[in-house]
């Protein structure tokens, strides 16, 4: 599997997975996935705002971002 292929399943898998842990519709988990396709999912994060997705997905996307960057945080002291 070349890296391309391997990157486009990784976003894939991050795309359902946060589809099935926030109860997003298949519109806004594929709204998700291009934006993954463009931006990446570290710039996605960054930039929720441009993704015109609901105020409530975004405010829990905004959630998952600060969980992100916790753990993020945590990784690097150890």
């Amino acid at each position: 599997m070349n890296l391309e292929a391997l990157r486009e399943l990784e976003y894939k898998k991050c795309a359902d997975a946060l589809a099935e842990l926030l109860g997003l519709d298949w519109d806004t988990k594929e709204r998700i996935l291009k934006c993954f396709q463009r931006t990446g999912i570290k710039n996605f994060f960054q930039h929720l705002e441009s993704a015109d997705l609901a105020p409530e997905t975004s405010g829990k996307l905004q959630s998952i971002q600060a969980l992100i960057e916790i753990l993020d945080n945590k990784r690097g002291r150890i």
